[in-house]
Formats: structure tokens, C-alpha cells, sequence
């Protein structure tokens, strides 16, 4: 297989959801439980970068609330990729996630690559340099298994199908959403792409590396 599919992979995303949605809600509580506090605080950091806006004295605790959501974010994706990868034995009981070496190379990646993903989203004239990151974010699902680094050989043809699928097909759902102006219903989607995007990328990671290896025999 030399290409993504599109349908089969949104197929198998669905799927893989549906028959799977007892363990994703397990391995989402410990990083629920951690996020969930830090939410309210977020959120005024987050006012605290419009123009005008004052620095308040206890800056570091709201910096703090930052990591420790950032913290239970990347849990969430890690839990998420090995479940799809590895199965339902390679994650630990209510989603818990120790800081070890492997989160320290996960958050690392992570960081780089959202850096890279907000240049490329300020404008739609960047959208198309999206398709240069497209290995690194596969790169984040084999830290999360533990694989060792190691180049991944995308073609250009599965970065445009994996960026339609991860990126292109929420924001339209999303988008869509937004026009009945519902905050809940909004907030509630854009929730549930976390899921679908963590899911379609881990999927999109199990055909290149089953491609790579057919390939090398």
C-alpha cells in the first residue's frame, strides 16, 4: 500500500472508537482529573496574552497551571497511541502516566511540533508547509510505543490524505458546528477530535510501519 486511504481510515477510525469507547474513557480519567482543575486557570493565562492585558504578580502559579495541563494533555495522547497500537494490556489502569525519560522525549517533540503547527495555521498560505511535519507527529506515536527514533519515509501523497484526515475533516465538522452557536455543543466537538485525531494518526502509523516492513523483506 503506497498511499493513506482516506475512507478506510476514517472507517477504521470510527471502528476502532465505537468498539473501544469503555477503555478510551478509562484511560482518559487520570489525565481528566489532573486537567480538569487547571482548566479555570487556563483559561486567564490564556486572556492574559491580549493586547493591553495586565502581568499579574503570581504569574508563575498560572505558568505552573500551563505545564501541568500540558502535562495531563500529552498523557491523554500517549495512552491513546499505545492503546491503539499495543492494545488494551500496554496502558496502565485509569490512565495513569509516570514522568520517565520516554514523557521527557514525548513532551520535547510535542512542543516543537505544536510550535510548528501554530506557524503553519497563522495563515492559509502556510498550510501546505503542514505536510513537512507530518513525520514528527507519526514520530510522537512511536516514542509513546517505545519504538527507537528512527526516519519514517512518508510519501507526499499519504502527508496531503493523513493531513485531510487529522486536520482538514474536524475543522470542517467543527466549523460547522460553530454555526448553530452552541458553546457547550462546540466545546463538546472539539473535545472529541482529540480522540479522533490521536486515533486517525495512530491508524495512518500501523500502515506505514506494516508498508516499511513488508517492503524491507
Amino acid at each position: 500500500m503506497k498511499t493513506i486511504p482516506i475512507q478506510k481510515t476514517i472507517l477504521a477510525t470510527l471502528a476502532f472508537a465505537f468498539s473501544n469507547w469503555k477503555k478510551l474513557l478509562e484511560v482518559s480519567i487520570f489525565p481528566l482529573l489532573l486537567a480538569l482543575p487547571f482548566l479555570p486557570e487556563l483559561m486567564n493565562l490564556l486572556s492574559m496574552a491580549k493586547p493591553g492585558s495586565e502581568i499579574p504578580d503570581n504569574i508563575n502559579f498560572h505558568v505552573t497551571y500551563l505545564l501541568m495541563f500540558i502535562y495531563a494533555s500529552m498523557a491523554m495522547l500517549i495512552n491513546v497511541y499505545r492503546l491503539v497500537i499495543l492494545g488494551n494490556n500496554s496502558v496502565n489502569r485509569l490512565g495513569f502516566v509516570l514522568p520517565n525519560l520516554r514523557f521527557g522525549r514525548f513532551f520535547l517533540l510535542a512542543i516543537l511540533l505544536g510550535v510548528g503547527q501554530a506557524i503553519t495555521l497563522a495563515s492559509i498560505y502556510l498550510l501546505p508547509f503542514y505536510l513537512l511535519l507530518v513525520p514528527l507527529t507519526l514520530n510522537l506515536v512511536s516514542i509513546a510505543n517505545d519504538v527507537p527514533y528512527k526516519r519514517i519515509e512518508v510519501t507526499w501523497q499519504s502527508r496531503l490524505n493523513i493531513f485531510l484526515i487529522n486536520f482538514i475533516g474536524p475543522f470542517i465538522l467543527i466549523s460547522l458546528i460553530g454555526l448553530i452557536e452552541n458553546d457547550y455543543l462546540d466545546s463538546f466537538f472539539s473535545f472529541i477530535s482529540i480522540y479522533w485525531t490521536s486515533i486517525s494518526i495512530a491508524l495512518c502509523y500501523k500502515v506505514i510501519m506494516a508498508n516499511s516492513s513488508t517492503q524491507s523483506h
